[in-house]
């Protein structure tokens, strides 16, 4: 009896002297954003699970990401996608790291006629 309570206490001890398993780091996926274009077409995350999205405006000229359902579906824990879009300036860089739910969702660029010309891309989550 005595040794299985001096095992107990080795164990016990042991477990509260080892260090706590680090965090999960967010997946990341960058989205490029060009004139009239998004890139990687379409966009796959895994469900559940966090992931930084950054979004890199290679254009000369202001674009946004908009994916209203997409972002209202997700948990945002850093960034901003206010009223389900990010705006980009000219060769502006945001991120936003959120953890998505499973889904398909469509995102576009809401400045005129930029849907037309084939700012237009798919987030498939599963």
């Amino acid at each position: 009896m005595k040794l299985l309570r001096l095992a107990a206490i080795a164990a016990l001890s042991g477990a509260l002297g080892a260090p706590a398993p680090a965090l999960a780091q967010p997946a990341a996926q960058t989205i490029l954003v060009y004139s009239y274009g998004f890139s990687p077409r379409p966009i796959h995350l895994a469900a559940g699970r966090p992931v930084t999205l950054t979004f890199v405006n290679r254009s000369g000229s202001s674009h946004d990401f908009t994916a209203q359902s997409f972002f209202a579906n997700a948990r945002i824990t850093a960034g901003d996608a206010a009223e389900g879009e990010v705006e980009l300036g000219p060769h502006e860089t945001k991120s936003v790291t959120l953890i998505p739910r499973a889904g398909s969702y469509h995102a576009h660029c809401s400045h005129f006629l930029h849907t037309q010309m084939g700012m237009r891309d798919d987030i498939v989550v599963s």
